[in-house]
């Protein structure tokens, strides 16, 4: 009997230490979970926003264009081989004599070219190349600006609306207690039950305004998530870090708002982009000036080849020497092989004598001197002038933005900071109004309504006060980017 009690004692022993276990590893893993910070957050935007990739990719775009500028004022060489048959009479090149047979020809040839000089196009192209991709890399960084300032305003949308979900579940506690305590008044006969169904009443709808926080935060994450392009099964373990409650406290605004707009007129990517833009474009002008310049260029060129057609006899008749003149002054004879070529005994010259007898070499410089080429150089650099004045108004423009966005930032700064100090004496306000309502309330000297529209107050105040500490705290942290400094929180 005791060997049978045992026996269920350790199962029900095993049982609970592999239950206590696994709890300890789901503990473990609830907490090796890290909470993400702002900045990883806009780390991981920066690694997955197509966005930013697609301004990567124009990047590396105007590298490659840049390359392939620079590789353009190197010399051009190219070759060429040919192998082929003719049939029928022609003229054959190599021995520049009638053939009508079949006869089989190659070459084999190098040729390199050169420009010298295209006023000072080439040069002007090499530098523009530069100023573009010096371009692309700002807007690489006003893409990365711009998702920086989303993911922080997602991130703190998160954070309020995790916000309101505690205060929802603290009034739903609050209202749960008061039930309780309303249902034992009842049974004591101190109370009528409808101030029982009053309360109860409350926490039916504090229970939905839980409901409805909770849907707002999963609603908020998955915003967050969205903008991050963060797959869904990670998506599902993702938490936010809250940053340090104090920080609010030490936040101070510049004292001049005309301090930040001249740090982001000089830092600000769009700004460096638009400036760039506008040397773009007067490269653009040189270029099209130099269209009216001459053109020097020199080329080279080195040939040879094999004709079937070029034969030389193997047999001869030696038939002496004839006369063909005389030297000059000293009256000397001259004479020539008088030699007789049988034509049945002619062969085809070898492969590698012809090469290295029919070797053609060329050196030319052309120049090229423009005339008239229907007004297509004047049309060049009146559209380049209207570019340089499009993006001298497009620099103008955007400077006009940033000053205007950076006055209207400091402004709402400015306002925010007023609203939130409101916000937190009309908090401390409605609770001591609240604590003083259930003070009442529980002495029977007020009804539920009086309570309910205290909590109310209450309610409505906190929120107030939510929305203005993280809409101060996002548009102090917009003023600060603009000087120039990261979007972080503490």
């Amino acid at each position: 009997m005791v060997k049978f009690a045992i026996i269920p004692t350790l199962s029900v022993m095993l049982r609970k230490t592999i239950l206590l276990l696994f709890t300890l590893f789901c503990a473990e893993l609830v907490i090796a979970q890290e909470a993400w910070t702002l900045q990883k957050c806009i780390d991981y935007a920066f690694q997955q926003n197509i966005q930013i990739k697609q301004a990567e990719l124009g990047l590396q775009s105007s590298e490659v264009n840049r390359m392939q500028t620079r590789a353009s004022t190197l010399p051009t060489v190219n070759g060429s081989v040919s192998h082929g048959y003719n049939w029928g009479q022609t003229i054959d090149p190599f021995t520049n004599s009638f053939a009508t047979e079949r006869i089989r020809s190659n070459s084999v040839g190098v040729n390199s070219s050169l420009l010298l000089f295209n006023g000072f196009q080439q040069m002007n192209s090499l530098q523009q190349v530069d100023i573009d991709r010096d371009a692309r890399a700002q807007d690489l960084e006003r893409v990365k600006n711009d998702i920086a300032l989303n993911v922080a305003n997602a991130f703190l949308n998160v954070l309020f609306t995790e916000e309101f979900e505690k205060i929802a579940r603290a009034n739903f506690d609050n209202t749960a207690e008061q039930v309780e305590r309303m249902k034992k008044l009842v049974d004591a006969g101190s109370v009528a039950r409808g101030s029982l169904y009053d309360i109860e009443a409350q926490m039916a709808s504090d229970e939905a305004g839980v409901i409805a926080a909770e849907n707002n935060v999963i609603l908020a994450y998955l915003a967050l998530t969205q903008l991050l392009q963060m797959p869904s099964e990670e998506a599902d373990n993702f938490k936010i870090a809250a940053p340090d409650a104090t920080e609010i406290d030490k936040i101070q605004l510049v004292a001049n708002p005309d301090v930040v707009a001249q740090a982001a007129l000089n830092n600000f990517p769009q700004i460096k982009s638009a400036e760039l833009d506008v040397l773009f474009a007067r490269k653009s002008l040189s270029i099209a000036q130099g269209t009216r310049s001459p053109r020097l260029s020199v080329s080279f060129s080195y040939g040879t080849g094999y004709s079937g057609a070029n034969a030389i006899a193997t047999d001869s008749l030696n038939l002496g020497y004839l006369p063909v003149g005389q030297v000059a002054g000293s009256g000397d004879l001259v004479t020539t092989l008088n030699e007789q070529i049988f034509p049945s005994n002619f062969v085809t010259k070898s492969l590698g004598d012809q090469l290295s007898d029919n070797v053609n070499r060329s050196l030319f410089f052309t120049m090229s001197i423009p005339i008239f080429n229907g007004f297509n150089s004047k049309a060049s650099v009146q559209r380049a002038k209207i570019g340089i004045q499009n993006a001298e108004l497009i620099l103008e423009n955007n400077r006009n933005i940033l000053d205007q966005s950076v006055q209207r930032a400091y402004a709402d700064a400015q306002a925010s900071l007023r609203n939130f100090r409101a916000s937190e004496k009309s908090v401390t306000a409605a609770q001591e109004a609240l604590d003083y309502a259930k003070v009442r309330y529980e002495a029977g000297a007020s009804n539920s309504v009086e309570y309910t529209a205290a909590r109310v107050r209450l309610d409505n105040a906190r929120a107030d006060l939510i929305r203005n500490k993280y809409d101060y705290l996002f548009k102090t942290k917009v003023v600060d980017f603009y000087l120039g400094q990261p979007i972080t929180f503490n």
